[in-house]
Parts: C-alpha cells; sequence; structure tokens
C-alpha cells in the first residue's frame, strides 16, 4: 500500500547552490501586458511585461540579451552573457505611501497584502508542501534578508502585533515577531489554515499573512534596490538558486536528472503543481519545487465519472464540495460552481489526491475559476 507523506519537516543541511546560467530564458507572459519586442536588446533587470492589475509585480528579464521569440505565452530571450543591467533604487530612503508601493510594484513585488494596514501580521514560515524545504533554508540562513523584509513590510502596514509561524520544535526565530508553533503536517502551510492555528480565528479581517518567501524577495529589494529576478528551489532534495525563465530541460541537464517516456514533470509541489507541456517551459514566480514523477509511482489521472465515493469530501479543508464544484466545471456550468463555493477552495489539491478514480479536480477547480476570472462564462 502506497504511503502518503504530509510531513512539512525536512531537516536541511546544505547552503542554497546557484545554477549555471542557461543560453535561454523563456519567460511566461501570458495574461501580462508587453513592454518588450522581438529583435529588443535587452538589460538585466529591465522590465519586460507589467501586471494587469494595480497590485501585481512587473516582470524583469534575468539576463541581458535578445528578444529573439515573442508570442502570447512566452518571450524568448538569447542571452548574451553581458553586463548590462539596470541601476539600483534606493528603496530604504523612501518613506512609507504610494511612491514606495509603486516603486516595488515596478521591481517585481504583488505589493496587494502592502497596501493598507492591519493589526495583525502573520509569517508563514512553515514550508509550502511535502518535499520542498525552502522556508527552513531561509530562515536558517538568510535570516538578515529576511529581517529587512519585515521592517519594510511593517513600515507600509503598521501591525500591532507581528507572528512567526514555525514547525513545532523548531529553533527559528525574527527580530520583533512572536513566535507561534504549528504542527508540520500538510496542508497546515496553507495561508488561511496558518492564519486559523495562529490567531484561533477563521478569516479574520484584521490579519494579513506573508510567506517567507515573499519576505525574502522584499527584502532583496529592500537592501539590493534590485529587481526580482531569481527564485529558490527545491530539487532532488537539495535547495538551488535559479534565475526566472531557465528552462527545465537546462536544470535537469546540469543536475543529471533524467526523464523517462510516460514521466511527469512537476513545477511546485506534489499536491499543488502543475505537470508542464514541455521541457523548454521557463521557471516563473511562485515555483519552488521541481519533481520528477516516474510513470509507474502514482497512477495516471484520468477524466473518469465521479464514483460519489466521497472522498474528496471527507479530505477537504475549505469543507465545501469538491465533487460537484468539479463536475459543473468539466460541463462549463461556472455559475453553478460558483454557487456551490468555488471560490472557497484553497487550491490544496488534496482533493485529486485522494480521489478513487483519479479524477481531476482541482484542474478542473482551476479552470472554473479562470474561466469566471476572465469573463469567459
Amino acid at each position: 500500500m502506497l504511503k502518503i507523506n504530509y510531513s512539512l519537516e525536512s531537516g536541511v543541511q546544505k547552503s542554497v547552490a546557484d545554477i549555471s546560467a542557461p543560453a535561454e530564458l523563456n519567460i511566461q507572459v501570458r495574461n501580462l501586458v508587453l513592454k518588450a519586442r522581438k529583435g529588443q536588446k535587452i538589460s538585466r533587470g529591465e522590465i519586460i511585461a507589467e501586471h494587469p492589475s494595480k497590485f501585481g509585480g512587473a516582470c524583469h528579464a534575468a539576463a541581458s540579451g535578445k528578444a529573439v521569440k515573442v508570442n502570447y505565452h512566452h518571450l524568448t530571450i538569447k542571452c548574451d552573457g553581458g553586463e548590462s543591467a539596470v541601476e539600483p533604487v534606493d528603496v530604504q530612503s523612501m518613506g512609507p505611501g504610494k511612491e514606495l508601493l509603486r516603486t516595488l510594484q515596478g521591481l517585481g513585488i504583488d505589493v496587494a497584502p502592502l497596501s493598507s494596514r492591519t493589526e495583525t501580521l502573520v509569517i508563514n514560515g512553515l514550508n509550502s508542501e511535502p518535499g520542498i524545504s525552502v522556508s527552513e533554508q531561509l530562515l536558517r540562513d538568510e535570516k538578515e534578508i529576511l529581517e529587512a523584509g519585515l521592517r519594510l513590510a511593517e513600515t507600509l502596514i503598521t501591525p500591532m502585533h507581528t507572528a512567526l509561524a514555525v514547525a513545532y520544535g523548531s529553533s527559528f526565530s525574527l527580530h520583533g515577531a512572536q513566535t507561534a508553533y504549528v504542527k508540520p503536517k500538510y496542508p497546515r502551510s496553507l495561508d488561511a489554515l496558518t492564519v486559523k492555528a495562529v490567531t484561533g480565528k477563521e478569516y479574520p479581517e484584521d490579519t494579513k499573512i506573508l510567506s517567507i518567501m515573499d519576505l525574502y524577495d522584499l527584502g532583496l529589494v529592500a537592501k539590493y534596490g534590485l529587481p526580482v529576478t531569481s527564485t529558490i528551489m527545491t530539487i532532488s532534495g537539495k535547495n538551488y538558486r535559479v534565475a526566472l525563465g531557465t528552462p527545465i530541460r537546462h536544470l535537469l541537464s546540469e543536475l543529471d536528472i533524467k526523464v523517462q517516456s510516460g514521466d511527469k514533470v512537476v513545477l511546485g509541489g506534489p499536491f499543488r503543481g502543475e505537470a508542464v507541456y514541455s521541457l523548454d517551459e521557463g521557471v516563473k514566480k511562485g515555483d519552488y519545487g521541481l519533481f520528477v514523477i516516474s510513470a509507474d509511482e502514482f497512477p495516471s489521472i484520468e477524466d473518469a465519472t465521479c464514483i460519489n465515493c466521497g472522498e474528496c469530501v471527507l479530505s477537504c479543508p475549505a469543507r465545501i464540495l469538491p465533487n460537484m464544484i468539479s463536475r459543473y466545471a468539466e460541463y462549463e456550468r461556472f455559475e453553478m460552481a460558483e454557487k456551490y463555493n468555488l471560490n472557497s477552495c484553497f487550491e490544496c489539491g488534496l482533493c485529486s489526491f485522494n480521489c478513487t478514480v483519479r479524477r481531476p479536480i482541482l484542474q478542473y477547480i482551476r479552470f472554473a475559476k479562470d474561466q469566471l476570472r476572465t469573463g469567459g462564462v
């Protein structure tokens, strides 16, 4: 019988390693506002796309080069290995306000959680999913950067109380934050459940939450004044600093990881990650893990008929009905999926993971949300 590991503990031992620069960057620009064109010379750190929302962070080039391919989905930069780069911004000299928020947004930070004040700020220091150890790594090795990010966050949202949520038994801490201990078992690392564990309340109006990864990006921007152009990823149990847009094929080659026919390559974690359609796909913001799942390790996902076993309902931490929501999404009745509390879904992936007939429940739910968000009803 397959034993599922829900533990969020990892016990990191080594430091973050760097992945060598690839020859090309494939940067996902779908649903973004392009600011670069084919044939354009691009400097490292230059804005190549902006987020259409008033809070989303801009997208930047992680290396200098030339834009050789541009379409709705991707922008490809042929790297030249040059030193051409944007000048840093003196973020620390700025006072709180709209100018600082717009500057952070222009440097790649999602400023939505920073745009208004709150009474309680929770820092989610748990690893996001089993098999990913990025949060523990950063808490152990990058405390100075994290505290710089925390100071900047507190300047903007002025909380009365700040708490750091970490696993029971750990010794991690941040100056100015009270440590709160949470049982390190998935899905307790989801923001809504972490807030509930720390405050004892569900969706408290006076509380905001930031992940350690978001705090790290904020700290880097605060200290160096340069845009976000990399992410930290757990690959084969170790953590690596990876330039955004780095093709998966390059990562596999650099780390000598073999992929056979029928294997799945997943960006993200084992529960919430997405299987990639091509090894040329580039790493993007929010990708904190890369997993290769062999063809015979798990039963394949199938577009099968729901058999009403109720396993997805029993495993749902949001207390909704994934079976009904996925059925309505499957037949494009998105308004009915919404009536069944579609937007209360955490997207934890436990429904798909525990589905007896291996239906793509999470994918149906994400599909419905995307269609409603873009008006495709």
